[in-house]
């Protein structure tokens, strides 16, 4: 996924990206990583940061069916945010070893991009305790429908649209009645402005649709409650992954 090389956010000086990557080991920061275009990704972190030998090494997934994934992806993603400030960039993995138990190697990016907002950081909500968001809005056939949100970020969030409902819907539009339904925060009222429409491929190789839309004029007291919610699912990952729970 290569980026625009007139892009405002990109980062290439070698010493920058250094110093970028042992912020993002030092902190222990939690970083996602996926294959764009297809259902699959991971919560991780950063094992190791070498750069005479030009790699990473990062925590693997706990099924080994997605790690086979991330192995066999000409690209992987991976995002994190680092002093409220996401940072993204693209590469194989390859297996390693890291003291003893299997690692994913990523290869030292040349270019790396660094977005000035923490709302570009999405986490994944888990189907252990779902989300929902209920949509009102008459171009629905039955006026309502309601969706599991994906992922959620605090600056938007993505939905499964596994009816098909929201196919024909241009980007762009607007639906002012939706009422986020997340679990230990309740429901809010929030208007939501459709970005992109995608169709990702599933494991069982099935296409399913999701649109990923972004909030539309949110107050700043739902804007806090989404951002504490997202900081609760963050805590939640952490605490499975270093046995805490």
């Amino acid at each position: 996924m290569p980026f625009q090389e007139d892009d405002p956010c990109l980062v290439s000086q070698s010493l920058e990206i250094n110093s970028i990557l042992q912020g993002l080991l030092s902190q222990r920061v939690l970083v996602r990583l996926d294959i764009p275009g297809k259902a699959v990704s991971i919560i991780s972190t950063l094992l190791d940061v070498d750069p005479k030998s030009g790699t990473l090494l990062l925590d693997t997934a706990s099924e080994e069916q997605i790690n086979t994934q991330l192995l066999r992806a000409e690209a992987v993603r991976l995002q994190g945010s680092l002093a409220r400030v996401m940072i993204e960039f693209s590469g194989p993995v390859s297996p390693a070893m890291h003291d003893g138990k299997p690692a994913l190697s990523m290869a030292w990016p040349t270019q790396l991009r660094r977005v000035q907002r923490r709302e570009f950081f999405r986490v994944d909500v888990p189907a252990s305790s779902p989300a929902h968001c209920l949509i009102e809005d008459a171009s629905l056939p039955s006026g309502k429908a309601r969706f599991r949100i994906a992922d959620i970020s605090a600056g938007g969030l993505q939905l499964v649209d596994r009816d098909n409902l929201l196919t024909q819907t241009p980007v762009g539009t607007i639906f002012d009645e939706c009422t986020l339904e997340l679990p230990a925060a309740g429901e809010l009222d929030v208007a939501l402005r459709v970005l992109r429409s995608t169709h990702l491929m599933q494991d069982n190789g099935k296409p399913q649709h999701q649109v990923a839309c972004r909030y539309f004029n949110l107050p700043d007291n739902r804007q806090v409650a989404i951002q504490q919610y997202i900081v609760s699912l963050e805590r939640a990952v952490l605490a499975r992954r270093w046995g805490m729970e």
